[in-house]
């Protein structure tokens, strides 16, 4: 009986001991090898980080990856000029081979940070398809597929080419005044001139008294007025010699315009004899002799400039050529007079349309360019000016010809040029009025008043539309205003007045000077006037001036004229992304090169650099920085790569940047933990407006992720140096057979308005509503394996979204037909089937309960720590169910017996 006690206990023992065994396995040994799994790749990645060698890996220093983008383009350009709305059509995939290259600067240990330079290169790839979300692939649309779309820089062209567009406005309306004295020379002044030295040589050989009575008795005899001998003693010397005007100009009848004026007053009357006695010197004789010597003088100057071609239609006068050569011997003086001998030369100086332009290009016409009055005599001087021999060859004449009528030319235009005399005066006596007027007096009188010559208002200046006759600005003043004060709109404060017109509100102001944190007052008709000491209407008068002639017409129009420039280009896919050349840019003189990329080059240009590289600095999880920040951003800025011996910038101890500062070859500068375009110095460039512009305060960089993230955490993310989002937490999915967890970011665009980076000016233009309307939307899904916490798949679709009602529009409705996508980038980047499968056997396979089924694996996928727990663990599962089969059957023999 105690036998059979003995062999029961024994019995139940080894199934105690057996069931044991596999609980401990399950709890304890199972529970360890998970630990340690996770800890040793926990260390495994730390290991990896922590000296430079493991960073020095090939495929790390330059790595290859796809991009895909979308262009709408759009197919009713030619209907946009009436204010429709753009048809667009979706155009991709596009797809480019990313090959990033980075270069280790500096690797610091114990601070567990690495510092390295980085570019990118963008090619086509022929070879490459996107799939879609139904599972369809698409193959990679060529790179030289035009795309029509918005000229991104045109807005902002036009806002910085203001104060250029109101010089230029001033040059182009006293091209009309130039015309129309050089008409008004042709038709009068060369008649009256070949007129005067009639009289001047009939008085050198008969003497002025028998002249005047000869011309008293043929106009006596034509009229039969009665007999009278009038007496030309007292006067005849003011006559033919002596009388000057009010500002001591000859008008003697054997002077230059004395007989155009005498004849342009007309016939005698009481008034008129009254005006034309006092003059003259015969005043003081009484009627009805006054009279008699008053017709007598007329006679005579009207007889002889009639005679001469005096008023005559210059379309149908047979002396250009000389009319031509007297004027302007008559300016220029030193028999200088241009005679053109060809006539067909002389037609096209004079009348001529330019037949690749369409344009006018003679110095008496005038066409129409966008609703603005274009006089040819403006382009003449602009052409010979920037290029003499293109210009010899247009007008068909050697170069001291060109030289003396751009001379004449510019002088009535008061064109400011080394090649250009003292600006030409008219004779304000030959109407009417006193003293002379140049073309720049004309411009002030005209421009805030009545234009002098004809009466009447210029369609160009403040008194237009529904301000036509009310406005009255003095020429000083209207000097101040365009040229001369403290905010001439032909200075940088046009620019300043822009903002005011888009914003509704002055530049932040401390002490009458823009700085961040000063006051922004309402820009209305009160602040204008208040700026430029004008009346409120006249202050009205020149915001819609500026705002709606300006602006929407004559700058337009300017950049059109001289550079090509339009609202819409089109040009190829690959120039889009990675590079063009902008004619405004160009002919302004400055750096023209224009990318929404930033590849290594700008395309097409034969290797030009896109600038200095960018410089990261970065967490390796190890020394101050613990592997909870693994590959997290710390610092970021340039590196000066381009050998031009120039920082872009650098950083005072008080983050102010100073521009193109001399810095050594390779120098790093800028480093700061905000984005780029964000970083305080360019916050501060705008007086504080760029937040507010962009819609959001976040600028940090700093602690966004690389490969690292943190599965149960929301981690920062960087959307292509365009804003930075922080992920929401979502599911636990499983993906190529592994537990992940998903991470979500859907960025409002709404809150992310970009032209501050894509204009990167440095200066309050990036904050000016409207100036480059393009707002930044993203849809961003990250998986996170949690052991790991590596990243093993992204996928982005990134969304440019423009305006396109146009500057100084906000706050945009998103569905509105006005709101459309311009360009779209997808990314995508998983973790290849290949290392899922080996991170599965590997890793995942050898935690939980079974992680010995494999006794710690074989290749790929051996884990060489485990194999022999994985032994011990198999023993003991093994041993355990021996035990219980064993205590069981004894258990069974022992109830049978």
């Amino acid at each position: 009986m105690n036998e059979q006690l003995s062999v029961k206990n024994i019995a139940i023992g080894c199934v105690v001991i057996g069931l044991l065994l596999p609980m401990i396995n399950l709890t304890v040994i199972s529970g360890m090898a998970t630990d340690g799994v996770i800890s040793g790749v926990g260390d495994t990645l730390k290991d990896g980080r922590d000296e430079l060698s493991d960073w020095e890996d090939p495929d790390w220093l330059i790595s290859t990856s796809e991009r895909t983008y979308f262009a709408n383009s759009i197919t009713n350009v030619e209907e946009l000029e009436s204010g429709d709305i753009p048809e667009l059509e979706k155009m991709g995939p596009f797809i480019y081979t990313v090959t990033t290259t980075k270069e280790i600067l500096e690797f610091d240990e114990s601070a567990g940070t690495i510092t390295y330079s980085e570019y990118d290169s963008f090619d086509w790839c022929s070879t490459c398809s996107w799939t879609d979300e139904s599972g369809v692939e698409h193959q990679s649309l060529n790179g030289t597929t035009d795309i029509t779309q918005v000229n991104i820089l045109y807005n902002t062209q036009l806002i910085a080419g203001l104060a250029t567009g109101i010089d230029y406005g001033g040059i182009f309306a006293k091209a009309g005044f130039a015309n129309n004295m050089i008409s008004f020379e042709l038709q009068n002044k060369a008649p009256s001139i070949w007129a005067s030295n009639e009289i001047s040589n009939n008085v050198d050989n008969d003497g002025g008294l028998s002249v005047l009575d000869d011309a008293y008795s043929s106009w006596n005899n034509s009229t039969s007025a009665g007999v009278m001998s009038p007496n030309f003693t007292s006067s005849i010397d003011m006559i033919m010699d002596g009388a000057v005007s009010d500002t001591g100009i000859c008008i003697a009848l054997t002077c230059e315009i004395g007989p155009m004026l005498v004849a342009g007053m007309g016939a005698p009357s009481t008034s008129t004899t009254a005006v034309r006695s006092a003059l003259y010197g015969y005043s003081d004789v009484s009627e009805p002799e006054l009279t008699h010597i008053d017709w007598s003088v007329y006679s005579l100057a009207a007889t002889a400039f009639s005679n001469h071609g005096g008023g005559a239609n210059l379309t149908e006068v047979e002396d250009l050529k000389e009319r031509l050569e007297a004027v302007t011997e008559s300016t220029l003086g030193n028999n200088k007079g241009v005679l053109i001998n060809n006539p067909d030369a002389l037609e096209y100086i004079l009348f001529g349309i330019n037949e690749g332009t369409g344009n006018a290009a003679g110095l008496l016409t005038e066409t129409d360019f966008f609703g603005i009055p274009l006089n040819g005599v403006a382009l003449f001087l602009l052409g010979a000016s920037g290029s003499p021999f293109d210009a010899m060859v247009e007008y068909k004449v050697g170069l001291a010809d060109l030289l003396d009528l751009v001379d004449y030319a510019g002088r009535w235009l008061a064109y400011d040029n080394p090649l250009i005399g003292t600006p030409s005066e008219f004779s304000m006596i030959l109407t009417g009025s006193s003293g002379t007027l140049n073309g720049n007096e004309w411009w002030l009188e005209s421009f805030g008043g009545n234009e002098p010559i004809n009466n009447g208002y210029l369609s160009i200046g403040l008194n237009r539309a529904a301000f036509e006759g009310t406005i009255d600005l003095s020429s000083e003043k209207a000097n101040g205003i365009l040229y001369t004060g403290a905010y001439a709109l032909t200075g940088n404060f046009a620019t300043a007045f822009m903002y005011g017109e888009l914003s509704g509100f002055s530049l932040p102001m401390t002490n009458s000077v823009p700085m961040s944190g000063g006051e922004q007052v309402v820009w209305d008709d009160a602040y204008v006037a208040s700026i430029y000491g004008i009346s409120l209407e006249e202050a009205a008068a020149l915001r819609s001036w500026v705002m709606d002639f300006m602006f929407p017409a004559v700058v337009p129009a300017l950049l059109n004229f001289q550079y090509g420039a339009s609202p819409y280009t089109t040009q190829p896919m690959n120039n889009w992304l990675y590079g063009w050349d902008d004619a405004v840019l160009a002919g302004l003189g400055r750096f023209s090169w224009v990318t929404l990329e930033t590849n290594e080059t700008y395309f097409g240009s034969d290797g030009l650099s896109t600038g200095d590289y960018t410089v990261y600095q970065i967490s390796t999880g190890t020394g101050a920085n613990n592997a909870d920040n693994m590959e997290h951003g710390l610092l970021r800025g340039y590196i000066n790569s381009d050998g031009d011996g120039l920082c872009d910038f650098k950083l005072d101890s008080d983050g102010n940047a100073e521009y193109d500062v001399p810095c050594e070859a390779n120098e790093t500068y800028g480093m700061t933990e905000h984005l780029p375009w964000r970083a305080p110095h360019n916050e501060a460039a705008t007086y504080g407006l760029l937040s507010e512009s962009v819609g959001n305060t976040n600028t940090v960089w700093a602690g966004t992720i690389g490969g690292i993230a943190d599965a149960e955490n929301p981690v920062n993310v960087n959307l292509v140096g365009y804003a930075i989002a922080t992920s929401e937490v979502g599911d636990k999915v499983t993906y190529k057979d592994i537990p992940m967890v998903e991470h979500s970011i859907s960025l409002d665009p709404a809150e992310n308005q970009i032209q501050g980076k894509l204009i990167g000016s440095g200066t309050y233009v990036d904050a000016i509503p409207g100036a480059l309307p393009v707002y930044f939307k993203s849809e961003v899904d990250i998986k996170v394996e949690p052991i790991t916490n590596v990243a093993m798949y992204g996928k982005s679709t990134s969304s440019f979204l423009f305006d396109y009602r146009g500057p100084g529009n906000i706050d945009p409705d998103f569905n509105a037909e006005y709101m459309q996508t311009v360009f779209e980038i997808h990314t995508f980047s998983e973790i290849s089937d290949d290392d899922a499968k080996i991170f599965k056997g590997k890793v995942l396979d050898h935690t939980g309960p079974f992680f010995w089924t494999d006794l710690g694996g074989s290749g790929d996928m051996e884990l060489e720590p485990l194999k022999v727990i994985s032994y011990v663990s198999a023993a003991m599962y093994i041993g355990g169910f021996s035990l219980v089969l064993f205590g069981a059957v004894k258990l069974s023999r022992m109830e049978d017996e």
